[in-house]
């Protein structure tokens, strides 16, 4: 049975006492200004699937980035 780290008293904050982490606040710096990305599941039939991980493999790009831009040419496209 693996031993369990114990908590210190540096792990431990004073009630009142305990502030953000730097790295959290670095992230909320970095994206001040920026669009929130919102995430989504979406469930896609398998032979686009395939057909767009060998697109994204060929061309170096994520499914993210493709899908990203199918959507903004479908909304420019409708008025949207």
């Amino acid at each position: 049975m693996k031993k369990s780290a114990s908590l210190g008293s540096g792990l431990i904050a004073t009630k009142g006492a305990a502030v953000p982490s730097r790295e959290t606040t670095k992230k909320a710096a970095a994206n001040q200004g920026k669009d929130k990305r919102i995430a989504i599941t979406v469930k896609l039939l398998e032979g686009p699937y395939l057909k767009m991980k060998a697109y994204g493999a060929a061309n170096r790009t994520s499914n993210q980035d493709i899908l990203e831009k199918a959507l903004n040419e479908f909304l420019i496209k409708n008025g949207a």
